[in-house]
């Protein structure tokens, strides 16, 4: 039997596909948004601070309508940075974590938490959440602990900025501190997902390496009816390829991209899987379909081997 299975549904509460329509282990994941951009290194982190710099803070040469032109630019772009969502890879060897919770059966950074990413270009510190809690039972939080000490532990997070956004910047200009709302984030050892937290903290951890179902449903289109449906399902073989493709970075990805077709290339309106891998190869894979003035929902998810094999 196939390790894998690929049910392509005609509408998310359609008719029941041959295997079972809901999973044993399934997941909403974080709420439908943008695709995050990941913040790698120093450089990336100084163009978002020098995107987020407040506009009267600006010098821009020329006269004064260069002047001008050039604010109302910056605005414009310090708006897209404030909007966009960013995942971020901190390592974890060393950051400090809070006495496990015995009674509320969670894990946290111990706070307040200060996270170190693009090899210390910059120090991120949650506005809310701040302790990045994670619900886990002690075992398990004894595998989170084993990897830092073995120093393999990663925390992924997820987050959006506040309005009010502003980098805090070194003399130099070259390590900067950031207030960040946490939106979803992971623990993570070797690639193999650990625990989860915030708007993730309901995605299975039981992944492809343990033996799950990998499941595909084309939702109902928002727009375009049922001919927006078939040209979707015409790259289901993409489609789930793509995901192929995801789940060898995270074993356990799972949730919803809303795909909109009506324009000369595909664009993601919403997502709730937060990989901007599977994104940008689900983009590349509808692109025979754009120009069907359609915004189609796509669900990606995982189920467990008992149920694909009822």
């Amino acid at each position: 039997m196939k390790s894998a299975l690929v049910v392509l549904l005609a509408s998310l509460a359609g008719a029941s596909p041959a295997r079972p329509s809901t999973p044993a282990v399934r997941a909403e994941g974080a709420p439908p948004g943008p695709a995050p951009q990941r913040l790698q290194g120093a450089e990336d982190v100084k163009r978002l601070c020098r995107a987020l710099e407040p506009v009267e803070r600006v010098r821009a040469p020329g006269d004064a309508v260069d002047q001008g032109e050039a604010a109302h630019a910056h605005d414009l772009a310090r708006d897209r940075a404030i909007e966009a969502r960013y995942e971020v890879v901190v390592p974890a060897a060393k950051l400090a974590l809070a006495p496990y919770d015995a009674v509320e059966r969670t894990l946290s950074v111990k706070e307040p938490a200060v996270l170190a990413i693009a090899g210390g270009a910059a120090r991120l510190w949650p506005t809310e959440a701040r302790g990045l809690a994670v619900e886990v039972d002690a075992a398990a939080a004894r595998r989170v602990l084993q990897a830092q000490r073995q120093g393999a532990l990663e925390l992924v997070l997820v987050f959006d900025l506040p309005d009010d956004a502003t980098c805090g910047a070194t003399p130099r200009g070259d390590r900067f501190s950031l207030g960040v709302d946490p939106v979803a984030w992971r623990w993570v050892d070797r690639g193999t997902v650990l625990a989860r937290g915030g708007a993730g903290a309901d995605r299975p951890l039981l992944g492809m390496d343990e033996g799950a179902w990998r499941v595909i449903h084309v939702g109902d289109a928002i727009a375009g009816g049922e001919e927006a449906k078939r040209a979707v399902l015409a790259h289901a073989d993409e489609l789930d390829g793509c995901y192929v493709e995801a789940l060898r970075r995270e074993p356990t990805l799972d949730g919803v991209l809303v795909a909109d077709l009506a324009g000369p290339t595909p664009e993601i309106a919403a997502d709730s899987v937060n990989d901007a891998g599977l994104a940008a190869c689900v983009r590349q894979a509808l692109r025979g379909a754009a120009g069907t003035k359609a915004v189609v929902p796509i669900r990606f998810a995982l189920q467990s081997p008992e149920a694909g094999r009822n």
